[in-house]
């Protein structure tokens, strides 16, 4: 049942096994795991009268050797069992118990997950057998305290801490899951984007309405503006520019080229706190719906800043908010349709490495899990486990770290190209002089769109090494 184990457990697993008689009439209670710092983890459950022995059995991550212990006497109101096993972010625990009570036999089973040295889940079974990896020979399981530590594997990924991380560490999470965003962990970028070749339709602020924690969810959420002609547009000290404050920062009264901006969002990102180079980054969700609205789930190199043009961009995902929106040569480049890769400039032309999956449902209707494994060799890009697209080329001009970035848009050149759509879908042009005032003045066509489906919901992000 168990596989391979000493001979000092026979008797006891057959009195076990013997005594069982399939009536549950007790209940063990739930196994609290402690972990400690570079030596081991120990396990308990209450002591109970009636409670006569308790046999553990653990495996790590399904890998062998198994081990176990026998325990005959609780010590200080708990029947303990102390491993030497290190645990790593990452690993999955399996517990399973035997527990005599009242001279009846009683199992249970539970797996933990451990994140940054805690618990993440606990999955519970009321009866459940360790079932280890088929072979020419069985899982050998072996007694505590011998140590069965868990070999480090070297890893490509570098941090901007600095410290050596091994394969499968998780390096970065947020799980949203508490009242406020982490300040210390994500900044906001405060700009206007009415302004050069990548013009967006969209000012990024870090008002509370644009950008919240609800219900385990980072909440990003455009909203159109109730005016956009009437007085100037100043962020003044909090403005966040750093390649040109005078354009990004403040927009003159009654200026004709420029209104104030149609749209207000948030755009936030981990520049100061958390980049890596190599790795592999999830992201959990649900995409924004509403026509022109563009996510910015992507990594950029730290090299440069969130504000400026002309940045190279890891494109972890994107869907156009657009329900309904084809090419010239009648391509579906609607929400329907899921891209990822690469953005890089040449000589003031985006150039872009995308692989693509077209579904049958839009990428707002759901959460889905959006992965990038960025290698030195390979990108590889997939949508809830499942591989839609690898890239080779241009891996060159990724050789630094990247930070994350999570933000939606309005609009922009490379997001809604006017080359590739069909003539009057969009109620503006690019490259004309009033673009934003026409798009703003045509909202009626678009405004109806949005609504409460048009907030892009984040779930959690995580960093492994690879």
């Amino acid at each position: 049942m168990w596989g391979k184990t000493l001979l000092s457990f026979c008797c006891f697993l057959f009195l076990l096994i013997s005594n069982y008689d399939g009536v549950l009439t007790f209940k063990i209670s739930d196994v609290d795991l402690e972990i400690f710092r570079d030596s081991g983890f120990e396990v308990s459950i209450p002591d109970e009268p009636g409670l006569q022995r308790v046999f553990y059995m653990f495996q790590i991550d399904d890998l062998c050797p198994a081990l176990m212990d026998y325990i005959t006497k609780a010590v200080n109101g708990s029947w303990v069992s102390k491993q030497k096993a290190c645990i790593q972010n990452n690993d999955k625990v399996h517990i399973s118990l035997l527990v005599q009570y009242n001279d009846q036999i009683y199992e249970k089973t539970e797996t933990r997950v451990i994140i940054n040295t805690r618990l993440l889940t606990t999955k519970n079974s009321k009866s459940r057998n360790i079932q280890f990896p088929s072979g020419d020979s069985e899982c050998q399981a072996i007694l505590s305290p011998q140590k069965a530590s868990k070999k480090c594997l070297p890893s490509q990924t570098i941090v901007n801490s600095g410290r050596q991380v091994c394969q499968g560490d998780l390096i970065f999470e947020d799980n949203f899951s508490g009242m406020n965003l982490n300040r210390s962990a994500w900044k906001h970028d405060i700009r206007h984007r009415l302004y050069h070749v990548e013009e967006e339709l969209v000012a990024f602020d870090d008002a509370p309405r644009n950008c919240f924690l609800k219900e385990g969810d980072l909440n990003i959420v455009p909203i159109m503006a109730s005016d956009v002609t009437q007085g100037s547009f100043k962020l003044g000290d909090r403005c966040t520019a750093v390649e040109s404050p005078e354009k990004e920062c403040n927009i003159p009264q009654g200026s004709y080229y420029s209104i104030k901006p149609p749209v207000f969002s948030a755009q936030i990102h981990t520049r100061n706190s958390f980049s890596f180079k190599y790795g592999k980054i999830e992201v959990r969700a649900k995409l924004p719906k509403g026509d022109w609205l563009f996510p910015y789930i992507m990594l950029q190199p730290v090299s440069t800043y969130a504000e400026t043009h002309y940045a190279k961009q890891l494109r972890i995902a994107f869907a156009r908010g657009n329900a309904h929106l084809r090419t010239k040569q009648n391509e579906d480049i609607s929400g329907n349709h899921l891209y990822g890769g690469m953005l890089i400039w040449n000589h003031g032309r985006a150039e872009q490495y995308l692989r693509d999956r077209l579904s049958q449902a839009h990428y707002g209707d759901d959460y889905h899990n959006y992965t990038m494994i960025w290698q030195r060799d390979k990108i590889t890009l997939m949508v809830d486990e499942e591989i839609y697209g690898e890239i080779y080329d241009g891996l060159a001009l990724f050789n630094e770290k990247c930070f994350i970035i999570l933000g939606v848009t309005v609009g922009g050149f490379t997001n809604f190209n006017d080359e590739v759509l069909q003539k009057d879908v969009k109620p503006y042009k690019n490259t004309e002089p009033r673009a934003a005032l026409s798009f703003w003045q045509n909202r009626d066509m678009w405004s109806s769109t949005w609504g409460k489906q048009s907030s892009m919901l984040v779930d959690y992000v995580r960093v492994y090494a690879d």
